[in-house]
């Protein structure tokens, strides 16, 4: 109770008091443990609003618990109340500040979840840096253990002194799976025991293919420059393999679905200027949005064949992407649909349905957009007015003056003009009184 009172001070303190007051039980969190967090939206409505979890918060935490609660106020609103309970998925982390985007309840945004993360206390295991060794290397995987069909991020990371000269690198052996590089890669320097060093990373994305993945070892060579020493060195290094524990698609997983294993999933889709009526043989389009944690866009479902027998759907536009967020791959696709009516009256518009497995719980789950229905009518019948006319030919028509107008203005200002007239003249014409003759006469 007294941090809400406390967060809801902050708010009026800061000008401006939030819609959705969220307000989490504890300011800081051991590495791997649960917080929880309560919501409060107000509405006019006793049916619950729409929560929205922003998908950002699913690399950090994963969703335990959640409940609702209404209460009726005097005003006739009601208050909603939201508990959530989440777990924290990086028990290994460092202790860092977390800012996670805010929330939504209907439309409306929270404030930024914020909240401290301190590193779990554990026996961490020191392995010592060899200084007469100016040159090491190693390769890792974000995950060790998958599924068939998924992506993984693979890293490798030299860190070396002085100034390389022929470098030589064997290529990425993986069997199993395929890889391909992802991003530039970078490269940036760090002072380690008054030693100077450069370190040099590279990423590729690693698709599963076999219930057997592994990554041969790497070998690099290179002669350094290393101040104090009148000529070139020539220094190797070798990493050691690294195994991947492929699970297989599970039996429980329908055949007729398009197998999908992520950490997460986005599905949003929305009708550019979408209007209450529609005439038969127009097109709408539909803007799908598509964001998968732990997979590859090249992966992701395309809603090319939607069934429907109400409306023509035709593809657009896709437009793929990847990219990395808190440390996980996120897949991303954009499409454009164009839906045509086949008939008139009022036409459901089909769900936007995707199926995909969750590699933390293990579970298949469904996510689902439902589009709504719209209204179609024939060709030739015009459309309601506040969609068919824009609003300045509304304003102008409004504004318009006709010559009928004018001309029972002129004629009104003409009769008051000659009334004026009239009185004037009557004033000036009136005849003049004789002179009073004096008071006390002599």
């Amino acid at each position: 109770m007294i941090l809400r009172l406390v967060g809801l001070i902050l708010l009026l303190w800061a000008g401006k008091v939030q819609a959705v007051l969220l307000t989490p039980n504890q300011p800081k969190l051991i590495a791997g443990g649960q917080l929880e967090v309560l919501v409060e939206a107000a509405s006019n409505q006793a049916a619950a609003p729409h929560l929205a979890i922003p998908i950002s918060w699913q690399a950090h935490f994963e969703l335990l618990e959640q409940v609702h609660q209404v209460e009726a106020q005097r005003n006739g609103h009601y208050m909603h109340r939201w508990f959530l309970v989440l777990q924290h998925q990086q028990a290994d982390s460092i202790s860092r500040e977390l800012q996670l985007p805010p929330l939504q309840v209907n439309g409306e945004n929270s404030q930024p979840l914020q909240v401290i993360v301190e590193a779990a206390r554990k026996k961490t295991r020191v392995i010592p840096q060899r200084l007469s060794q100016p040159l090491t290397m190693q390769q890792q995987v974000d995950f060790t253990h998958a599924y068939i069909g998924q992506t993984l991020v693979y890293e490798l990371l030299i860190r070396y002194q002085g100034f390389p000269v022929e470098p030589r690198l064997s290529p990425l052996d993986v069997k199993g799976a395929t890889a391909r590089p992802f991003g530039d890669g970078r490269e940036q320097g760090f002072n380690q025991r008054g030693i100077s060093w450069q370190e040099a990373r590279w990423q590729e994305l690693i698709q599963l293919h076999t219930s057997e993945a592994l990554i041969a070892p790497r070998f690099f060579s290179s002669r350094l420059s290393l101040s104090g020493q009148a000529s070139d060195s020539l220094y190797e290094t070798e990493t050691p393999a690294l195994k991947i524990n492929v699970r297989p698609i599970p039996d429980t997983w329908p055949k007729e679905w398009l197998w999908l294993p992520a950490l997460g999933v986005n599905l949003d889709a929305s009708f550019l200027n979408r209007p209450k009526q529609v005439k038969q043989g127009e097109a709408l389009e539909l803007i799908i949005h598509l964001d998968v944690i732990g997979q590859q866009a090249r992966n992701l479902p395309q809603f090319k064949s939607i069934p429907s027998e109400h409306w023509r759907i035709e593809p657009l536009t896709e437009v793929l992407s990847d990219r990395m967020v808190d440390g996980f791959l996120v897949g991303s696709l954009q499409q454009r649909l164009l839906f045509y009516p086949k008939q008139l009256g009022s036409l459901k518009l089909p769900d936007l349905t995707l199926h995909w497995w969750d590699t933390q719980t293990h579970k298949a789950v469904k996510t689902q957009v439902e589009l709504g229905s719209l209204v179609v009518v024939a060709s030739g019948i015009q459309l309601e007015e506040n969609i068919s006319r824009p609003i300045e030919q509304q304003i102008k028509a409004g504004s318009q003056w006709h010559f009928s107008d004018w001309l029972g203005w002129l004629l009104l200002m003409f009769l008051v003009l000659a009334v004026l007239a009239v009185c004037i003249w009557l004033v000036k014409n009136q005849p003049k009184t004789p002179p009073l003759p004096p008071l006390n006469p002599e």
